[in-house]
């Protein structure tokens, strides 16, 4: 099954210019698809920001999560002494999750989906000076309508025991969100998380005399049903606050997060040899919230109509000369298939909440022809594995590799050789 498509079109500029120089040059057109919707959906963990007010602001920054795209799920949570409502940024909802006084001071949970585009942070309105923390968890996969169920619970000094409210999810595979504040007029206090949870963020204010702390973690629930209770413990008996809150999962989808894109290359000076002219692969990232059945990347010169599987001439203005355009040169010069090859030996990937084990590089030992008529197999993973948010880096300075002969021409004017590249995330191992 096609989960996807990127469409490059790599450019190599043959311009005759003064000393033999060539000046190559890459343009890239990305078209990213998502996967039809597939059963067994999981979420995960993308990233975290926080931020905290030291010793008081009449606001609150928090920074827009690491790689949140469109339809990914933000929950904030702001945290405050005091007992005033805070202003919420446009575009966020409390509804379904909490805004109101607690034993601690006053406490904001709300949610965003994302959009095509986003802030680079988020400001929340706290009315007065006042010591104020905040956390913002990005989520992939979770229904547009996110908020399954939540609920409260908060107590006075009464003990280092701090129980989060059991929660009774309604859909298998559902993300549970523990989120926690307590304050301490005394300084400092340290958060032990309840067991078989994961720790996403935690913050404290700065600065002289109280503190207040907060801390999220989170765990999945593979099956419908209660999640139990979950007990924070705290190094002091203060104040706190706790929500659980339920995502629900959306219907599943295999897509690129960021599609593979080639960067530009650099000039070429002629010397009458065959000559390799190299640079980094950019890093791309890949989304599966499916059931689970795996992936791959493939790649391969587009050779459909109006385009080019390998390096061709091209009039990219309305006259190149004699030549007519925009578009390929019927008859035009060609560069050989496989000249621009991909080597991913350096590469690895990462995952910030994902599960299973890493997708696997296939253009290590030999090298991946990008621009052939065949496609090539450039990463794959096995049925559940590299599932949730997975990326790479560590491309090398040589992973692109463009190899031009002794017989490369001089094109006319404004031309240049081109190639459609067309790459394509695949389910399936």
């Amino acid at each position: 099954m096609r989960a996807g498509r990127a469409l490059n079109l790599v450019e190599l500029a043959a311009m005759l210019r003064e000393g033999g120089v060539y000046a190559l040059a890459i343009a890239a057109l990305l078209v990213p698809l998502l996967a039809p919707a597939q059963a067994g959906a999981t979420t995960y963990f993308r990233s975290a920001e926080t931020a905290q007010t030291g010793s008081g602001a009449t606001s609150i920054a928090v920074n827009r999560p690491a790689g949140v795209v469109a339809g990914d799920v933000m929950i904030a949570s702001i945290d405050a002494e005091g007992s005033g409502s805070f202003t919420v940024p446009s575009g966020w909802s409390s509804t379904g999750l909490f805004s109101g006084t607690a034993f601690f001071g006053f406490s904001g949970v709300y949610f965003h989906v994302a959009g095509s585009s986003e802030p680079a942070s988020y400001s929340w309105g706290l009315g007065t000076t006042r010591k104020a923390t905040g956390k913002i968890l990005s989520y992939v996969g979770v229904d547009p309508a996110p908020i399954e169920v939540t609920s409260t619970t908060a107590g006075a000094s009464s003990g280092t025991s701090d129980a989060a409210a059991s929660i009774t999810t309604t859909v298998n595979n559902t993300k549970v969100l523990l989120d926690f504040a307590a304050n301490d007029s005394l300084g400092s206090f340290t958060i032990t998380p309840p067991g078989s949870t994961t720790k996403r963020a935690s913050v404290f204010t700065s600065g002289s005399g109280s503190v207040l702390g907060t801390q999220a973690q989170d765990l999945t629930q593979a099956t419908a049903g209660a999640t139990g209770t979950k007990t924070f413990t705290t190094s002091a008996s203060i104040p706190w606050g706790a929500i659980t809150i339920a995502l629900k999962p959306g219907t599943g989808a295999l897509s690129f997060d960021a599609a593979p894109a080639t960067p530009a290359l650099p000039n070429v000076t002629l010397n009458g040899q065959t000559q390799t002219t190299n640079a980094t692969m950019s890093n791309f990232a890949v989304d599966d919230t499916t059931s689970g059945s795996g992936w791959n990347v493939t790649v391969a010169g587009n050779a459909s109509a109006g385009n080019s599987a390998v390096f061709k001439q091209y009039c990219p203005n309305a006259t190149c000369g004699s030549d007519t355009g925009p578009g390929y040169i019927s008859g035009g010069a060609t560069l050989p298939a496989g000249s621009l090859t991909l080597n991913t030996a350096s590469a690895s990937w990462s995952t910030t909440g994902g599960s299973g084990s890493a997708p696997v590089f296939q253009c290590n030992s030999t090298a991946c022809p990008l621009d052939a008529s065949s496609a090539a197999k450039i990463v794959s993973t096995a049925s559940g594995a590299g599932r949730g948010p997975w990326k790479t880096s560590g491309f090398s300075a040589t992973s692109l590799a463009l190899s031009t002969p002794t017989t490369l021409l001089v094109l006319r004017e404004s031309e240049v050789y081109r190639v459609d590249l067309l790459w394509t995330l695949n389910s399936g191992p």
